[in-house]
């Protein structure tokens, strides 16, 4: 979790659009990678605030990203832990505009979420003039990066990416509630749900429900203005993961180290599957193969119907079973393409798996030498 004893290094995940990626390195630069190349199109380093700013790392002089970059149109957008939300031309990397343009907002650690023509983000412990600490969901214009509103305080973090359904956004929080804002002007709409703990996840919404993983092991199904879950599935540790929901089934991956398949409708299990290592990134489907990361670096392919399993074998040594597939903690998100499957580990590698032949194909790293 962002904030620990170690130095913070962020876990971008990555991005795909056109063929290329787009990810957040661990030395706080925006890159583009060519996924069929490898070739670097293009790197932007972010410059931390000075000392005095929000960071309370000084000896360092780049950003720290944790969310996913969002790529809408000519523009990918990128959040740092420092307060700010930047859009950079993604031909070039060339920066359109940052918001705020002075000083900075709370520290950002989800993933910008752009639809409509606005570009939505959370940020968390900004202090204001009562010098309190406020987390808000900000609205900015995607082309320009103008103001367009901020909701009211919803808590005191707020690091989990709000979910858009037509003209509202839905939004948990560490507090334990799940408010609904307008996407006119960000004002809080009459239903929301309190639970007596805090939610660990960001939403999903399917159909009229909610999918949402708490603090107390549950993972929630809620239908949007009940005041009651219509069930709560039972995990041995915090549901992190944002849960994947397809075809009436959802997949939790839980940081007990199993990921459980569960029926939509009733909250049953179909089938759980143990990674025997934590599981804190959302899991994806390729094809009919549900791909799921450890933190201990083991990928595995999952038959989405059965919980059958085949673990890739690590592309330097793919006759040793003892060596995990990725010889780094995996807490980055997935992406996909095609057959294709892209994690940025903890090494500050990119690693491009193919997921029908069941092997890494490539490894790139992303740390770019000093001359």
């Amino acid at each position: 979790m962002p904030g620990g004893t170690q130095p913070a290094q962020g876990w971008s995940g990555t991005a795909f659009d056109d063929g290329i990626l787009y990810i957040g390195s661990m030395d706080g630069r925006v890159m583009a990678v060519n996924s069929s190349t490898r070739d670097l199109e293009w790197s932007y380093t972010i410059a931390r605030p000075p000392a005095g700013g929000m960071s309370c790392r000084q000896t360092a002089t780049s950003a720290i990203i944790y969310g996913t970059p969002a790529v809408d149109g000519d523009l990918v957008y990128v959040g740092t832990y420092s307060g700010k939300l930047y859009a950079l031309n993604i031909a070039t990397g060339v920066v359109r505009w940052n918001y705020p343009k002075e000083g900075y907002m709370g520290s950002i650690v989800c993933s910008p979420l752009v639809a409509d023509g606005t570009v939505y983000v959370c940020s968390s412990n900004g202090k204001e003039s009562d010098n309190k600490k406020r987390s808000r969901v900000y609205a900015l214009d995607t082309i320009y990066g103008e103001y367009k509103w901020r909701s009211d305080p919803l808590g005191e973090k707020l690091w989990l990416t709000p979910a858009i359904e037509g003209d509202t956004i839905y939004v948990s929080t560490f507090d334990g509630y799940l408010y609904v804002l307008s996407t006119e002007d960000g004002s809080l709409l009459p239903w929301r749900f309190e639970a007596e703990v805090g939610f660990v996840s960001s939403p999903v919404i399917y159909e009229d429900t909610i999918f949402v993983g708490s603090f107390d092991r549950n993972l929630y199904a809620v239908k949007i203005g009940d005041n009651k879950p219509l069930w709560k599935f039972s995990g041995g540790n915090w549901f992190w993961a944002v849960p994947l929901v397809r075809n009436s089934i959802v997949y939790a991956g839980c940081l007990d180290g199993k990921v459980y398949a569960i029926d939509i409708n009733s909250g049953n299990e179909l089938w759980e599957f143990d990674a025997e290592s934590p599981i804190v990134v959302s899991p994806i489907l390729v094809n009919d193969s549900l791909v799921v990361a450890s933190e201990s670096g083991n990928v595995y392919i999952i038959n989405s119907k059965t919980g059958e399993s085949e673990r890739i074998k690590n592309s330097e040594e793919p006759g040793n079973d003892n060596r995990a597939s990725i010889d780094a903690p995996i807490q980055a998100s997935l992406c996909a393409q095609g057959a294709m499957a892209y994690v940025h580990a903890q090494d500050n590698c990119l690693y491009a798996l193919d997921i029908e032949r069941g092997k890494i194909t490539w490894k790139l790293p992303l740390t770019i030498k000093q001359e």
